[in-house]
């Protein structure tokens, strides 16, 4: 008899401790101003411009450029995207193979007085 009090009161315990606070149900229910826009455009969004475009300063723009390509982080997280990008063309070629095509030309002139040259040469050539 007591076991079922107990589980009974471990059970009303575990009820009100997954309910939500009456504070935060009634912070829920608040309204938006009516004034409030929401769809409202953002005129001065510097996301859509590059960083060059932002800074009028020349020098600063050149010290920026300079910082960027000498950052060795930076270039150590380009070389590291650069070896996943190697890796997924890889596993992707495991499964679905690829074809790479290279067109290639070559020429050979050997000299006169060669092996080669004489044999293709041999009315020409005069003892001595």
């Amino acid at each position: 008899m007591i076991k079922k009090y107990i589980l009974l009161a471990c059970t009303l315990l575990f009820v009100q401790a997954c309910s939500v606070p009456l504070l935060v149900q009634k912070e829920a229910k608040r309204q938006m101003p009516a004034n409030y826009q929401k769809n409202a455009q953002d005129s001065t969004n510097t996301a859509l411009i590059t960083w060059q475009e932002f800074f009028n300063d020349s020098l600063l723009i050149a010290l920026i450029d300079t910082a960027l390509q000498n950052n060795q982080e930076l270039n150590i997280i380009l070389q590291e995207i650069q070896i996943a990008q190697n890796e997924v063309k890889a596993r992707k070629g495991e499964y679905l193979p690829f074809v790479n095509g290279i067109v290639m030309g070559n020429v050979e002139k050997v000299s006169r007085y060669t092996r080669f040259g004489a044999l293709d040469e041999t009315t020409d050539i005069v003892p001595n």
